[in-house]
This record gives structure tokens, sequence and C-alpha cells, in this order.
């Protein structure tokens, strides 16, 4: 018999943290791919944006409600004769949408009963500028009034269009952010869009 040896190669552990394994080095390369992808998505919109302020005939300032009542009237005629395509969402966990108006339906394919508690990944998809959008929400977290930001957004058939999207927080009369209000604004269509919802 030979001896045991606990040094030999062939019963040397090796840490978890240190093997690699085919899977990790997947989800590596996966995970690499998609912060690169998102990198150019966000490059390509943000070149978009300058564009689109420079462009006079595209109109890229709106006068933001500053309240629900301002952003959804009551009143049925006036919520639907805005031509700003205006979407309310809450300012909390997913940011459920809890009401549109008739300029946001048409543009997005949705009715507004459909919408309502659901977050906007309805609107979603693989060309999303994710990073501008979660930087944008966090610009009105900090207090800014206003942040704009360009992405695509597909609509419920699954076209896909360039959206100048515009954010603002809603407040209560105290004061209290309660809501955020998006409008958007289609600035060009893209062509050849997949089926994606």
């Amino acid at each position: 018999t030979h001896p045991t040896n606990s040094t030999h190669p062939s019963t040397m552990s090796t840490p978890a943290d240190q093997q690699t394994t085919p899977i990790k080095k997947y989800q590596f390369v996966r995970r690499l791919k998609s912060r690169l992808a998102r990198r150019r998505i966000r490059k390509e919109d943000e070149k978009i944006l300058r564009a689109a302020r420079d462009d006079a005939t595209i109109q890229t300032e709106f006068d933001l409600p500053k309240t629900v009542k301002d952003a959804l009237p009551d009143d049925a005629e006036k919520k639907n004769n805005d031509g700003r395509a205006i979407v309310v969402t809450e300012c909390t966990g997913t940011f459920n949408m809890i009401g549109c108006n008739k300029a946001w339906e048409n543009l997005c394919g949705y009715a507004e009963c459909e919408i309502q508690g659901k977050d906007s990944s309805i609107l979603q998809g693989p060309e999303t500028n994710y990073d501008g959008l979660r930087d944008a929400v966090s610009r009105l977290f900090e207090g800014e009034q206003q942040a704009t930001v360009v992405t695509t957004n597909y609509r419920k058939d699954g076209s896909r269009f360039k959206n100048l999207l515009t954010l603002g927080p809603l407040r209560d009369d105290n004061g209290k952010l309660t809501h955020f209000v998006a409008i958007l604004k289609n600035i060009g269509d893209v062509k050849d869009a997949p089926k994606y919802h």
C-alpha cells in the first residue's frame, strides 16, 4: 500500500470561488454582452436626444402636470383632448401605471383599462434604454423636476418607436411626492420591428 499524502494533486480541493466552470464562464460572458449592449443602446439614444434637442421641428420641452388631477383630469373631455401622450405611475415598487389619456392609448395601442396596475415593462424590449430610464428615475428621486431620455418602446402590436420620454414628479397639496408622470413623444418609428409581445 501507498502512504496517504494529503498534498497529492489528486486529493487537493480547490475553493468553490476559485473554480471556473463552463456555466460560470457562460454567465459572465452573457452579463458582459448584456452590459455592452446596454451601453451601446444608451450611447445611440443619447445621440438621438441631442439631435432632437437641436431640431427646431421637434418639441422637446413640455409643461409637466404637477398633480394627478392635472395629469388625468376627472373631466373626460379635457383628459382626452390633451395632445400630450400622458401616463401616470406609482412612485414606489415597480411603478405600476394608474391611468393614461387618449393620446397615450393612440400611441401605444393599449386601452387605459388594460394598463392599470401593470408596470411599464409592457412597453419595453431588447432595444429599450434601461440604463437611461434608471438614471432618469434616479434624478427625479434626487429632486430634479424633469428628466428626459430617449428610448425604444414597443406598442401592443409589437411595432417599435423612438420615444422622447419626459418624466416628472406629481405631488399632493402638502408637496409630498405621490406619483410620476410620463409624457411620451414619438420621434420616429423603427422599421422592420420584430413582434416582441
